[in-house]
């Protein structure tokens, strides 16, 4: 397609290794239409990022607002990383090509982007951030993926005087330390498994016993937390409640537990490689529950196409649905988004797409609405802003998280992923209790 290629165009190394840069998209795609680049996706342009959070131009070119972060483009969480630069790329691109952002101190502005890959490391996030800030002289973040990793980098934008958007970073810890930079679009991490606790309390054959196995990072040991916090205020009993490292590749020790206690429902609070290793292991376990759900990474098509047929029935939560109806700017429908998502990239958006996409509009609203565009005034105005973007209403409460509640999709052999809880926006009725591996 020609947006597609249009896009990668503008794709750049910028200063280090595992560096995108997105410049010039509206600017430099007119004319000729060819941008200058040749079919090895170089640029015709210039060949460095420019520096600066607000830059204007003497030679008539358009002035611009840089945009930089990190983000997890390899390793383990790369496929969910991806999700979040193919968000920002495309709608920087259609922000640009669209005549850019109007600002409220009456100029326009293109935005340009660069990020980098930090791999999930904490260390390496901060020192991109700090360089951003020190070398590129960015003023506005674009949060990392990751708990873990979100927590730290937030530190350096309050160090800094720096405001943060993120989508990637669901713990309670990072919205707790007085943080006034930071500003997180994903429920906080105790959230995400109360709706599914909720959801198999309400099925006719309701479960008694729940087994927890949480990974030991910053989100996932928040998730189980919020978890025991809701168990406590139920009937259930917590027949299994283990935390294991990072690092495994093994849970079959762990579940062996969970299938010896005689659990009723599963929780696992981690990310996509341990719900790619539950979804296979509990299958060679003979790990039998009426219900089980991963809370990150086992909505993705990338997941369902590692384990396969041993991926149906699993659960996961959402702040997001692809059937959603709401309206922005940029995309005009949520149709829209996952069409365009779709059109350019060959996959349906999950809630980390749309949620990178409320990243960029929550700087752009800033933007157009403040008379002087500083660091400052961009974070007083995102502190009390209310705005409606593809991912639904965005607004912060006095802590920085938006005020969202998350809804439980289910794996199904037909007709596939379905939103199954609450009631009222249930594509599908849960298939409750999943069938024992015997009889698959």
């Amino acid at each position: 397609m020609e947006d597609r290629q249009n896009r990668r165009t503008f794709l750049k190394v910028a200063g280090s290794t595992g560096a995108i840069g997105i410049t010039g998209l509206a600017g430099c795609s007119g004319g000729g239409g060819d941008g200058g680049g040749g079919d090895d996706g170089s640029s015709g342009g210039d060949s460095t990022d420019s520096g600066g959070g607000t830059t204007g131009s003497s030679d008539g070119n358009p002035q611009t607002i840089t945009l930089g972060g990190s983000m997890s483009l390899t390793g383990d969480n790369a496929d969910l990383g991806q999700l979040y630069k193919d968000a920002y790329e495309l709608t920087i691109q259609r922000i640009n090509d669209n005549g850019g952002v109007e600002a409220g101190d009456g100029n326009t502005y293109e935005l340009e982007m660069i990020l980098r890959d930090d791999g999930t490391d904490a260390s390496t996030s901060k020192s991109i951030y700090q360089e951003l800030i020190d070398r590129e002289g960015v003023d506005y973040l674009l949060g990392p993926y990751s708990s873990t990793v979100t927590l730290p980098a937030s530190a350096v934008a309050a160090q800094n005087q720096k405001p943060m958007v993120e989508g990637g970073g669901a713990s309670p810890e990072i919205f707790a330390q007085g943080n006034e930079w930071i500003f997180g679009l994903l429920p906080t991490a105790n959230k995400y498994a109360k709706s599914y606790i909720d959801m198999c309390l309400a099925q006719d054959s309701t479960p008694e016993s729940i087994a927890i196995l949480a990974e030991d990072g910053t989100f996932s040991q928040s998730t189980a937390e919020g978890a025991r916090n809701k168990i406590e205020n139920t009937d259930l009993e917590l027949v299994v409640d283990q935390t294991f490292p990072s690092g495994t590749s093994d849970l079959s020790t762990n579940l062996g537990r969970v299938r010896d206690a005689g659990a009723d429902i599963l929780l696992l609070c981690a990310h996509q490689k341990h719900n790619i290793i539950l979804a296979n292991q509990m299958e060679s376990q003979s790990v039998n529950v009426d219900a089980a759900m991963g809370t990150v990474g086992s909505l993705n098509e990338s997941f369902k196409d590692e384990v396969g047929a041993n991926g149906d029935y699993m659960y996961g939560p959402s702040s997001w649905a692809v059937n959603a109806d709401f309206e922005d700017s940029v995309y005009g429908t949520t149709g829209d988004f996952v069409s365009a998502i779709e059109e350019n990239y060959d996959y349906t958006p999950d809630y980390h797409s749309a949620a990178g996409e409320a990243v960029i509009m929550t700087f752009v609203n800033a933007f157009e609405n403040v008379s002087e565009i500083t660091p400052t005034n961009v974070r007083n105005h995102i502190r009390q802003a209310e705005f409606s973007t593809v991912y639904g209403t965005v607004s912060f409460d006095d802590s920085g998280v938006i005020n969202k509640n998350m809804l439980v999709y289910q794996w199904q052999p037909e007709p596939g992923l379905q939103i199954t809880y609450p009631d009222n926006v249930a594509q599908s009725d849960p298939i409750y209790p999943m069938p024992d591996w015997s009889e698959r």
